[in-house]
């Protein structure tokens, strides 16, 4: 009887369960992940394929094997085992510059123009919500602005277009929030009953407990009424000549208006704006010009293949900012085909949360947005300003949404902590910073050269290991192609150059005064004293 009983509710449990069993990769996906995702694993990766010419070494494809066979199962290695490639195939996309790259490692970055907007936003708000110093955000801020957005084909305006909608919230009188505050006081409940025999010895008794402010109330005045964010009477304006950002993209400062409280602002295209202080963003800071680099892009007749490619170097926090950050991207096209995946599948039935009624042709849009609100809630509740979010744990939400192919998304946190991580660091380090106006100044000149920003990295090094990047468009798609090359100390390389040369005038310093000793019989002292007399 009491089996007749629970056989019901053990059939909807296990009914309930099952599809959640099914998921056998999410179980140690957090530790292969986080072993996949560690400086360690990524640094020497790279330095692997440095060390075998662009190609994979034996030991790290053998545990690559051994790897796939444990997520696909030992049929695998005979099916598919030879189909893995040590390196990518780059005979139909775009090739690198071929006096710098090899290249040690390629990688894709797909739907490139939602992708990195949707990455942005994490980023941004990520970063916001983190406990660092103001400082570390501006900074932070300042390289999506000056290089990061422009690298990745975000525009300026594009990131700073959440100002355009920002409202500054009316200044509330005291008058008003006294009467908030006494609404509040009056709600509450005494719960001590000798308080009221107390109060009918009190003259604020007579209120109700509410303590009467008597005063002149002040008239507001235009001064009052103009002093909230974009105060045009507190308005300190930017001297003429400032590069600005504003709602139309960049521009220079020709003067400010006093009497019309407007900025007359020129454009790169030729035309001219009067602007209203909350349309000017703020400054830009101009890329500061260099002889050395302009001596150098001088000698250097090489250029890429393509007008739209971007180089940099950097050190090894831009190279594992630029590994994680691609797959971050990665991960969001994933959860994007799933979200359009699950709301066809009809076979689910039950196993993944409803959203929106049957046959909605936006149902994978909005499986897409409600991931993306679950990972603003992961990172909320994350820095202890949020609950967890409604609906159990993070991973059982996504798994409901997405499916069980969604197990790469579960660690979604720790991969956005790691980039935040990662950028603090290149916003921090001076030679970063170095080469970055290095890249500036190649950009504003309209196009790369290699040679002459390899040779200028190197002076800027000071001893580190330097990466290379170069990132392509590939035609007709919505992709971009990222290669990276392992350059090492090339501090060193510049150091060898000038010591060889120095050697060699040495030497050759040293054969004149041979030659003089020989004819005259004198020691080179007395050559030389013999040459200021004469």
């Amino acid at each position: 009887a009491a089996r007749d009983e629970l056989n019901p509710k053990w059939k909807d449990l296990a009914e309930y369960n099952y599809y959640k069993s099914v998921d056998h990769r999410s179980i140690t996906w957090r530790t292969t992940d986080k072993r996949a995702t560690s400086t360690r694993t990524i640094v020497a990766e790279i330095k692997d394929r440095a060390a075998h010419n662009g190609l994979e070494g034996e030991a790290a494809y053998n545990a690559r094997l051994e790897k796939a066979k444990e997520e696909h199962g030992t049929f695998y290695e005979v099916t598919k085992g030879c189909s893995i490639p040590r390196k990518m195939d780059l005979t139909n996309l775009p090739k690198p510059t071929a006096t710098i790259f090899t290249p040690h490692l390629s990688f894709v970055y797909d739907n490139n123009s939602w992708a990195q907007q949707d990455a942005y936003r994490i980023i941004c708000f990520a970063l916001e919500r983190a406990s660092i110093s103001p400082t570390d955000k501006e900074q932070c801020f300042r390289l999506w602005r000056d290089f990061i957005g422009p690298w990745f084909g975000m525009s300026l305006a594009w990131m700073q277009s959440p100002a355009t909608l920002f409202t500054p919230s009316p200044p509330v009188d005291d008058d008003e929030e006294d009467e908030d505050s006494s609404k509040e006081s009056g709600n509450e409940e005494d719960a001590d009953s000798s308080l009221e025999d107390n109060n009918s010895n009190n003259p604020a008794a007579a209120t109700n407990g509410k303590m009467v402010k008597e005063g002149i109330k002040k008239a507001k005045s235009m001064s009052d009424v103009d002093n909230g964010y974009f105060s045009s009477t507190n308005h300190i304006p930017f001297p003429p000549e400032t590069l600005v950002s504003t709602t139309f993209g960049e521009g220079k400062v020709i003067q400010y208006i006093r009497d019309e409280k407007v900025y007359e602002v020129s454009y790169p295209s030729s035309a001219t704006a009067y602007l209203k202080p909350d349309a000017v963003f703020g400054s830009l800071d101009p890329v500061e010009p260099s002889l050395l680099t302009d001596q150098l892009r001088t000698n250097d007749q090489e250029e890429p293949e393509r007008a739209d490619d971007q180089m940099i170097i950097g050190t090894q926090c831009l190279y594992l900012f630029f590994r994680l950050h691609q797959v971050l991207i990665r991960r969001l096209n994933i959860a994007k085909k799933l979200a359009i995946a699950v709301s066809k599948d009809t076979a689910l039935g039950r196993h993944i949360e409803k959203l929106t009624f049957e046959g909605d042709p936006d149902e994978g849009k909005k499986r897409y947005e409600a991931f993306l609100g679950l990972v603003y809630a992961l990172i909320d509740a994350g820095t202890g300003s949020s609950e967890a979010s409604e609906g159990g744990k993070y991973e059982d939400r996504v798994r409901s949404l997405l499916g069980n192919n969604a197990y790469e998304l579960t660690t979604m946190d720790k991969l956005i902590s790691h980039v935040l991580k990662h950028l603090q660091n290149m916003a921090n380090d001076d030679t970063m910073q170095n080469t970055i106006e290095i890249y500036r100044r190649h950009e504003l000149a309209g196009n790369f050269k290699p040679s002459a920003f390899r040779e200028e990295a190197a002076l800027m090094s000071e001893g580190e290991n330097m990466f290379a990047f170069q990132i392509c468009n590939m035609p007709k798609t919505d992709q971009k192609i990222a290669h990276c090359e392992f350059l090492g100390r090339i501090a060193e390389d510049v150091e060898e150059d000038d010591d060889a040369a120095l050697e060699n005038h040495e030497d050759h310093k040293r054969g004149v005064e041979d030659m003089v000793i020989d004819d005259g019989d004198v020691s080179p002292q007395s050559a030389k004293r013999s040459r200021r007399t004469a």
